[in-house]
């Protein structure tokens, strides 16, 4: 059986990635640096937490200078 992915949306993913303003997560997914998400409605955006956890542990490898 397939495990259930949790959505979460804006305010969530700002929160896990430590950034305040809705205009620099644009910024970023527009330079391709965070995932662009998925559509929810006409009007909402969704990513899946575990892919937004994996991109924010793959930026402390990096940061560290650990990546894979």
């Amino acid at each position: 059986m397939e495990a259930i992915r949790k959505i979460i949306f804006r305010q969530e993913v700002k929160k896990i990635i430590h950034i305040k303003a809705d205009s620099t997560l644009q910024s970023m997914i527009n330079a391709g640096e965070f995932p662009q998400g998925f559509r929810v409605g006409l009007r909402r955006r969704g990513w899946y937490e575990d892919d937004v956890l994996a991109w924010q542990k793959e930026r402390e490898q990096e940061a560290r200078g650990t990546a894979a």
